[in-house]
């Protein structure tokens, strides 16, 4: 079974910012299973480098988090490669591609990753998305499973 690691990340009491969440919940639920695939789903404020060892025993890793530039709704993704960083420069705040070069860098592994963004419409307190980012939710999902499944057919 190919183990892909998810990783919703933002802060789901301020509105939009809550969008990595809510992939993450709904993606784990049975009706988006992908035929071999195990997903690990993980919900989170922000990355730490604890998730450096997870990233590293996975086949894939998705990372899902709002974005604040474009267009309210636009929804982007990017192949996430790690980079060479100085000595010392973990810290304990750190983007996908930091993970990724801390997964190399302590565990000899780091597997293909990508980052997929939705554009905030609001960043206001309260728990639910706009219904800007709300529309545009199945297509994010459907998005994600399908590098999910591209990578579990090619046998990333």
């Amino acid at each position: 079974m190919m183990q892909v690691l998810l990783i919703g990340y933002g802060n789901p009491l301020r509105e939009d910012d809550g969008i990595g969440w809510a992939a993450a919940t709904a993606l784990s639920q049975p009706e988006h299973a992908v035929e071999g695939v195990t997903l690990i789903t993980e919900t989170m404020h922000q990355l730490l480098p604890e998730l450096a060892d997870p990233i590293s025993q996975a086949d894939l890793v998705v990372f899902v988090d709002a974005a604040v530039s474009g267009e309210p709704g636009d929804i982007q993704s990017e192949a996430i490669r790690p980079f060479p960083s100085p000595p010392g420069a973990f810290s304990h705040h750190v983007g996908p591609a930091g993970l990724l070069e801390m997964a190399r860098d302590l565990y000899g592994r780091f597997p293909p990753a990508y980052l997929f963004t939705v554009t905030v419409a609001n960043l206001g307190y309260g728990e639910n998305l706009s219904p800007t980012v709300t529309a545009v939710l199945p297509e994010l999902l459907h998005q994600i499973k399908t590098v999910i499944q591209t990578a579990a057919e090619s046998g990333a």
